[in-house]
């Protein structure tokens, strides 16, 4: 059976919902190759960050992804995001993507305490990423990603 991978579209404190195009590509890859995804809408329904580490508590999930565009409010809820992830009990592997963390990978890596960056177009990446992480595989032959070394980045 493939992972469960739980994609988070963060809340943008407007009362206009979308859905990020980039995610839904994301969502759309991994449907196809038999992923189990599901999309946790902190901007639809305006949950705290907290109720995240609270879902995560109650759900396992092999891989969670948020995808951040560049900005400063975009930055701190994030880190916020971030910090309710590292805080469950069940943190699955934490994977952030978008033009927000990829041209300074190292750097949020540090500051999210995630495993790994998709830098570019994710749809390729994510499914090798996946893949090697499914079957433990190393991750250094892997385009398009930065991640984690143990405790270095």
């Amino acid at each position: 059976m493939k992972m469960r991978v739980l994609l988070v579209v963060y809340d943008n404190e407007m009362f206009i919902e979308y859905f990020p195009q980039g995610l839904a590509y994301i969502a759309a890859v991994l449907l196809k190759e038999g992923y189990q995804v599901d999309v946790y809408s902190q901007d639809k329904h305006h949950y705290p960050d907290t109720h995240l580490t609270e879902y995560l508590n109650k759900n396992r999930y092999d891989v969670i992804g948020v995808g951040v565009i560049a900005g400063y409010y975009q930055y701190r809820k994030l880190l916020k995001l971030s910090d309710a992830i590292n805080k469950s009990k069940n943190r699955p592997y934490y994977i952030i993507g978008g033009h927000g963390p990829a041209p300074e990978p190292k750097f949020f890596l540090k500051k999210t305490g995630a495993d790994a960056v998709v830098i570019g177009e994710g749809e390729v990446s994510i499914v090798k990423l996946l893949e090697a992480i499914g079957s433990q595989e190393s991750l250094k032959n892997i385009s398009g990603i930065a991640f984690r070394y143990g405790e270095d980045v």
